[in-house]
């Protein structure tokens, strides 16, 4: 196949990936508390009866997600993603027409179903098709939207509500996402490399490998064979218990640091580690094609764990900041390295439906995660024990990632080498 002059198709994908991403990541989970006191003042509510409207979308996308890995394995993505981003708009403008929090609640469903099928995982699976070189900078790039958006557009939908109400702001930016997503959805996105007469990325450099050769991309492992092994479930607990660190640290720091210093301290906090988030996802993809999703994986771990271990002293706010900084790296692994722990453990053919599967474990540690640290501050009146519990939740999800990654090498290293023996011998 002739090489093509120019910059190749793949990125175009990834910018593309990047703005669906910020269009609709922040829109179900950042964005959500902007709206918060208007609604529950209008409606004379609870907030914890708006918040409400979040876990519905979460729950959507843990039961959807092996399904929306099949379909976008299997049918048409235009299609899928189109329909996904119609849908998605439709029913975020729906909240302007809100009666009641019932209504809210009838509008998250569709929401997160919709959500489910055009956010960050078809995205992410399109990702893993187009590259097999550079995959981590890609995905790192696409998946810094979920920052990127929360960062643009908080200023504009709380200048919104300001000066249109809430209503007409669910309906200007609901108009917004169609317009950005439905045009990069049926004319820039396409599955597979393929479908555009090229190979992924690094394709050619990886078929140039001797069959000796220990290829990470290449390894097969389906989801029925998966299931009767060990390490899949292993493989589980970690990405459950990066879940619950994950929200279990961002749900709460907000509120430690605001007890300590003020809610304005605690905001500098909250804007240091989410600006350098951006950055931190960046590094760790740019990490995981030098060093293998593992070693950056760890190190991504780790500096998380570090991050909880200085949140113990944050009496102390120049301590603080170093902290912030720690979390926006270690913070990354949750985006940037789950689907590549995905294609890495049990290969590229059947990544669609494995990443699905690991959403909804991941989804499902997210949903307990800021829950279990606000029981753990209202049972000990502080959060010292809730810092060390992640600290030792997140060394628990780090070994099991790891190992897990161990047994899935060692299992497909042996059958390289059966296959290469069984070859030689029949040659010779």
């Amino acid at each position: 196949m002739p090489k093509r002059k120019g910059l190749f198709y793949g990125w175009w994908i990834v910018l593309a990936g990047l703005l669906l991403i910020t269009i609709t990541v922040p829109f179900t989970s950042a964005l959500v508390s902007l709206y918060m006191i208007p609604i529950t003042e209008e409606f004379n509510i609870p907030r914890s009866a708006f918040t409400l409207t979040t876990t519905i979308i979460a729950v959507c996308g843990i039961i959807l997600s092996p399904i929306v890995g099949k379909m976008v394995q299997k049918y048409n993505v235009k299609m899928i993603l189109s329909i996904g981003i119609i849908v998605f708009s439709l029913s975020y403008m729906s909240y302007g027409i809100a009666q009641s929090i019932f209504h809210l609640y009838i509008s998250a469903a569709f929401l997160g179903v919709s959500f489910a099928f055009c956010g960050n995982l078809t995205t992410q699976i399109i990702i893993v098709n187009w590259f097999k070189k550079s995959r981590g900078l890609a995905m790192s790039i696409a998946i810094s939207g979920i920052g990127l958006g929360g960062f643009i557009m908080s200023p504009i939908i709380a200048n919104l509500i300001t000066n249109f109400g809430w209503r007409q702001t669910y309906f200007i930016m609901g108009l917004v996402i169609l317009i950005i997503g439905l045009p990069i959805a049926l004319l820039i996105m396409k599955k597979t490399p393929e479908e555009a007469g090229l190979k992924p990325y690094g394709a050619d450099e990886v078929e140039d490998q001797s069959l000796n050769t220990k290829a990470e991309t290449e390894i097969d492992i389906t989801p029925a064979e998966a299931k009767k092994k060990p390490f899949f479930y292993i493989y589980m607990i970690g990405i459950f218990t990066l879940g619950l660190i994950t929200t279990g640290s961002l749900q709460q720091i907000n509120p430690y640091v605001s007890d300590m210093h003020g809610m304005a301290y605690a905001a500098t906090i909250v804007s240091i580690y989410s600006l350098l988030g951006i950055f931190g996802k960046l590094i760790l993809g740019w990490l995981s094609d030098k060093l293998g999703v593992i070693k950056s994986g760890t190190l991504g771990y780790l500096a998380i764990s570090v991050a909880f271990i200085l949140l113990l002293f944050g009496q102390n706010k120049p301590i603080l900041i170093i902290m912030a900084i720690f979390f926006a790296l270690g913070n990354a692994v949750a985006s940037v390295s789950i689907p590549l722990y995905a294609s890495h453990i049990f290969g590229t053919n059947n990544a669609g439906v494995m990443m699905g599967i690991t959403n909804s474990a991941f989804q499902v540690g997210m949903a307990l995660g800021g829950v279990l640290t606000g029981a753990v501050y209202d049972l000990m009146g502080s959060y010292t024990w809730a810092w060390i519990g992640l600290t030792v939740i997140a060394l628990l999800s780090m070994a099991c990632i790891s190992l897990s990654y161990t047994i899935s090498r060692k299992k497909y290293s042996s059958e390289v080498k059966e296959s290469a023996k069984l070859y030689t011998e029949r040659v010779n």
